[in-house]
């Protein structure tokens, strides 16, 4: 069983590092688009993830204002 999530990227910006010697940091805002009057917004107040990375390939990927899709499902060991 999988449930699909789809997302907007709201912010992006690179996370202050005091240690020169470890890689850049990067927070990425994804926030669930839906109305106010959405039951879910009703029932939530809205929803959003917060990525942390540390993978510069995988912050790259995203860009403000445009959608993605998250597909959570059970880790498979």
């Amino acid at each position: 069983m999988e449930t699909v999530v789809k997302v907007k990227c709201q912010s992006k910006k690179e996370v202050l590092n005091y240690d020169p010697k470890k890689p850049k940091s990067t927070s990425i805002e994804l926030t669930v688009p839906c109305g106010q009057n959405s039951i879910f917004y009703q029932m939530s107040g809205g929803t959003n993830l917060v990525l942390h990375t540390v993978n510069q390939e995988a912050a790259d990927m995203f860009e403000l204002g445009k959608d993605y899709m998250i597909v959570i499902s059970p880790s498979v060991d």
